[in-house]
């Protein structure tokens, strides 16, 4: 089995959430019920992409500063 890809996955779970609610009428026995937990997942959403923007934003400056190190031992005699 191969495994999804992270845009395929993304798409996929973005759809899921979106259709959380699709049918719930506002006098649907379970909507705040089912209206908190599409909010509760998209809040766990919004919380990943963050944390892995962040992660990525970190990665990005340990490279940049390696290669500034990389450039000053190559200057120095």
């Amino acid at each position: 089995m191969t495994q999804q890809s992270l845009a395929d996955l993304a798409v996929e779970t973005l759809a899921a959430v979106a259709a959380i609610d699709e049918g719930v009428t506002i006098d649907h026995p379970e909507r705040h019920i089912v209206r908190d937990l599409k909010r509760e997942a998209e809040a766990l959403i919004s919380n990943a992409l963050r944390s892995a923007r962040a992660l990525a934003y970190a990665a990005e400056g340990l490279r940049e500063l390696r290669r500034k190190q990389d450039s000053e031992k190559g200057q120095t005699p």
